[in-house]
């Protein structure tokens, strides 16, 4: 990914503004790179072997002596141009949140405009790729919090499933983890297992078929004193007194 190569280099050219018109275009090699955000429209791109789309809201690197076909509809871009740059990998980023990148782009022109100060406007760039680096990640660690949603839904009552064995499922160390459930939830991984584990405790108390001790290892806990201990906190009563709090 170009915001993690670090060893990137690039002589800055221009930085404008650009408007689309609709069709379809075959574009030559042109010795210069492009780094684009894409305002509006979209553009259906077929660059070698690769073939995708770049919507609104999109980041485009395109290297230099890259020739390409590309179906516009109107739209609108901030493009970027690089001479002697030393990346030359095709990427289309999409962002769940792209609003601070844009206004990193805006920027960019605007300075560009402006003074034209090389160094000030480099300063900006670099800022974007660090901003993409980091809604990338966010990204990421949105989707493992969709993926650990996933598997405690589904195995919130083994006893053996804990905030370890969610690191081990999304590729995160605890404390990424715990901020990414923070973001996405608004509480812990701890705080959602055992949420959905009291929700059915309380469903098959309700049903007053089985002990204390029967539902709290049916939901996954190991101590039923602990168990009881979580429902009185939660509820403000124990589950052995439940039957005297339900409106029948």
């Amino acid at each position: 990914m170009i915001y993690n190569f670090d060893n990137l280099s690039f002589q800055l050219l221009t930085v404008d503004r650009f408007f689309h018109r609709e069709g379809f275009f075959e574009v030559k090699a042109r010795p210069y790179a492009a780094l684009s955000f894409r305002v509006s429209g979209t553009g259906r791109f077929e660059i070698g072997e690769k073939s995708f789309i770049s919507k609104a809201e999109d980041v485009l690197f395109l290297p230099s002596d890259t020739p390409y076909k590309v179906e516009y509809s109107v739209g609108e871009s901030i493009v970027v141009h690089f001479n002697r740059c030393n990346y030359f990998e095709v990427e289309n980023f999409c962002f769940e949140h792209s609003f601070n990148i844009k206004l990193c782009f805006e920027r960019l022109l605007e300075a560009w405009n402006g003074n034209r100060s090389v160094n000030q406007t480099k300063s900006v760039i670099y800022d974007i790729l660090d901003k993409m680096s980091n809604s990338q990640k966010e990204t990421v660690n949105d989707t493992a919090v969709e993926n650990c949603v996933r598997y405690i839904d589904e195995h919130y009552c083994d006893p053996k499933l804990d905030v370890e064995m969610l690191c081990g499922i999304s590729f995160l160390s605890v404390s990424s983890l715990q901020r990414a459930f923070a973001r996405c939830l608004a509480m812990s991984p701890k705080q959602y297992l055992i949420q959905l584990r009291m929700n059915r405790a309380l469903e098959l108390l309700t049903k007053n078929e089985l002990s204390v001790k029967e539902i709290s290892v049916a939901c996954g806990f190991t101590d039923e004193k602990y168990f009881s201990r979580a429902f009185k906190k939660r509820y403000g009563y124990p589950p052995s007194q439940l039957k005297n709090y339900m409106i029948i």
